[in-house]
């Protein structure tokens, strides 16, 4: 705040109040970003925050870790991160999570989700960077960001079989986007009909594609869009030996 006077006579002044900003939150949309408070800095100790995120109706969220680093101990009892299964503190539990180790992807069952989470008066760290999306499928969706990553349903765990996923990536405008191959391994004969994963050079299917890709490479060239939006789409009609995949854009 700076406050400035050519003038003040001896009866003048200002006075400021301030409220420090809680750290609760409610959203009601299909995708964003979730940040530990402080964010990229380290959190503050003795925090008690609660998020929750409600998607549209017959929408599931998913949850994907982008970075993350809560105080360790033994079961999460000092620092941590709780995820549950609907919108309040005793809706069914996913997990508890602390340590340095990235979190696998949360695929729910539930349009809502409820987050705690607790800093002890000890030790912090940096915390976390969480994206979230949501479709009527169960997977997909609307991802958006500079950066980030996304998973085949289950990860690292075979994806079930009959599943189809679109998810489109939408990154600052005028910052084209890179998706990097970093896990793929997607069950099929050679054809990549049955199973297979592409990528498009735009908004929509209707964009110049890249692909498809099926089998287990781990040298596929990263894929460069030419601008800021990419649309993959994931077809498995069944898998036979373990399956799965993880992607990571950046822009």
């Amino acid at each position: 705040v700076v406050f400035k006077a050519e003038v003040l006579s001896a009866d003048s002044g200002v006075r400021f109040t301030y409220q420090i900003a809680g750290c609760n939150r409610d959203y009601n949309k299909a995708f964003g970003h979730l940040k530990s408070p402080g964010w990229p800095d380290n959190y503050d100790n003795n925090l008690d925050c609660t998020v929750t995120l409600t998607a549209p109706q017959n929408y599931t969220i998913s949850l994907f870790f982008h970075s993350f680093g809560i105080e360790d101990s033994s079961e999460c009892t000092h620092d941590f991160l709780e995820v549950r299964n609907g919108s309040d503190s005793s809706s069914p539990l996913l997990g508890t999570y602390c340590g340095a180790l990235l979190p696998n992807p949360i695929f729910t069952q539930n349009h809502e989700l409820y987050l705690r989470f607790r800093s002890d008066s000890v030790t912090s760290s940096r915390g976390y960077e969480i994206l979230w999306t949501s479709s009527p499928s169960g997977c997909g969706g609307t991802l958006y960001g500079d950066n980030g990553s996304f998973t085949s349903p289950g990860y690292p765990d075979t994806y079930p079989n009959n599943t189809h996923c679109e998810w489109a990536i939408t990154a600052p405008a005028g910052r084209p986007v890179t998706v990097s191959f970093y896990f793929i391994s997607i069950d099929d004969p050679g054809d990549c009909i049955q199973n297979y994963l592409i990528l498009y050079d735009g908004p929509d299917a209707n964009s110049p594609s890249s692909g498809p890709y099926c089998g287990a490479d781990t040298n596929i060239a990263p894929f460069m869009a030419s601008s800021h939006r990419v649309f993959i789409k994931f077809h498995a009609e069944y898998a036979v030996q373990p399956s799965a995949f993880r992607l990571t854009w950046d822009s």
